[in-house]
């Protein structure tokens, strides 16, 4: 009587020439797989032991470079620019960059100095695994919610202050906004310029982004978006040395570093100094770059898998906030007031002429809003756009 597995044959059930048959196969079947592996070792291995060029001599030190020593055990570089003599002491301010992966580059350093001339001390500092900071062991120490716990420790440790005003940039922009929404007791006030996309996203019935139907472009506003098929191939992965791909995708899997610091860093500083034309109205405004990137922060950084939506945190958050975007931002219109429709006190302010780097084009305009919103008081506050 048949049994349960009637179905199955062994090699020893099936007739002499078919089983010498099966066993010629496997065995190409195996040598088949023993070469193709050894062939896709060897080509890897190739890719590896060609160097990464470098363009963008690697980012030094300035003399106004101080480091902060944190409880991990590395280093964060930052620039303290100080009040002026006899100016009335104002908040302090602390300065998020763009990125992941990015730096604090020397023209906004330049460009935020009013801040401190009105009596804001200002501070400026390199996320972890980017710029003049550190960079850590495991690409997977440099996640966002790292960089949050980093920016709560140089707030409540390293400056020591009860609040501060968070001025962010792009993804430092953002990582403002999740950050204000965790800590709001110590955060009295919230710029964000071009603020990068909240995850996690929302999409309708459609696969379409919501904030897309839900926050129009004002007829009032004149935008004038850069390419984005030129800005994804100027940015896209497959721009990169295959070699620092590869190395993406190991650390992302297997959370190593198969490339060294100094190769994958020069390799996105030389992607940099190409995307950045998408970041301005008109490309002769782009500054050189300065050889401060990071590529595994931005490998980590960019990874959403476990950050808590900040929404609903956001809505409760009580003070007020200002959203610069410029004409020429890549940054979607709704993406970026989604920001302004979740804090219940925020404007939103653009600024004609200026790109997603607002500061290389109006720089004027940039730090004028900028002072003038910490300055004011709650009178004066309302809802513009």
């Amino acid at each position: 009587m048949p049994g349960p597995y009637a179905g199955h044959h062994s090699l020893a059930s099936i007739p002499r020439a078919g089983a010498d048959w099966m066993r010629r196969f496997l065995r190409w079947m195996f040598r088949a797989t023993v070469v193709g592996a050894a062939v896709l070792a060897v080509a890897v291995g190739v890719v590896f032991l060609i160097p990464v060029r470098t363009t963008v001599a690697a980012i030094a030190p300035r003399a106004d470079t101080q480091y902060w020593q944190m409880q991990g055990g590395y280093r964060i570089a930052y620039t303290r620019l100080a009040p002026a003599a006899g100016a009335p002491r104002r908040l302090p301010v602390v300065f998020l960059h763009g990125g992941p992966g990015g730096y604090v580059h020397s023209s906004i350093i330049q460009t935020l100095q009013p801040l401190a001339d009105a009596g804001h001390e200002v501070f400026l500092y390199d996320q972890r695994g980017s710029g003049l900071s550190d960079r850590l062991p495991r690409p997977k120490d440099s996640g966002f919610n790292d960089q949050i716990a980093d920016l709560h420790e140089i707030v409540g440790r390293q400056l020591g202050v009860e609040r501060v005003a968070l001025v962010g940039q792009s993804h430092g922009a953002r990582l403002a906004a999740y950050y204000a929404a965790r800590h709001p007791e110590k955060v009295a006030r919230l710029v964000l310029g071009s603020p990068a996309n909240l995850e996690p996203a929302e999409y309708d019935e459609q696969g379409r982004a919501v904030v897309e139907s839900r926050y129009p472009i004002p007829e009032t506003l004149d935008f004038r978006i850069p390419d984005p098929e030129q800005y994804r191939r100027d940015t896209g992965l497959s721009a990169m040395p295959a070699k620092v791909i590869l190395a993406q995708a190991f650390a992302m899997a297997f959370n190593v570093k198969t490339v060294s610091d100094a190769e994958a860093d020069a390799a996105l500083n030389t992607l940099a100094a190409g995307f950045t034309r998408n970041m301005v109205c008109d490309p002769k405004n782009v500054k050189p770059e300065e050889g401060g990137a990071g590529v595994y922060v931005r490998t980590g950084a960019n990874w959403f898998g476990d950050v808590e939506d900040p929404r609903p945190q956001m809505r409760r958050f009580p003070g007020p906030v200002l959203v610069l975007q410029g004409q020429c931002d890549f940054v979607p219109y709704a993406e970026a007031y989604e920001y302004v429709d979740l804090f219940p006190d925020a404007r939103y302010q653009f600024i004609p002429g200026g790109g997603h780097i607002l500061w290389w084009e109006q720089p004027e305009a940039y730090v004028r809003h900028i002072a003038g919103f910490l300055s004011e008081d709650a009178s004066q506050r309302g809802q513009v756009q």
